[in-house]
């Protein structure tokens, strides 16, 4: 959470999108743990609407998981 001057605190997740090459999803742990800095509540990775980026989601939230020891979510996104 980031304190707020005044202010409850904020409760604070960071969205991605799946990466769609191999140094992408190298990447990932690398920039999760960067943003860990501002103490988000959880990180989730999207399942894109559709379906269309739902190749690598779960993977990407277990990576994350595990770089960061930050609870994570898939997003699913219903439509149809």
């Amino acid at each position: 959470m980031i304190a707020r001057t005044g202010c409850a605190p904020l409760d604070l997740s960071f969205e991605y999108f799946p990466p769609k090459t191999a140094a992408g999803a190298a990447k990932l742990p690398e920039t999760a743990l960067a943003l860990q800095d501002y103490r988000p509540s959880f990180f989730s990775v999207t399942y894109g609407a559709g379906g269309t980026t739902q190749e690598g989601t779960l993977e990407a939230v277990q990576a994350i998981g595990a770089a960061t020891g930050v609870p994570g979510a898939c997003h699913l996104t219903c439509v149809g």
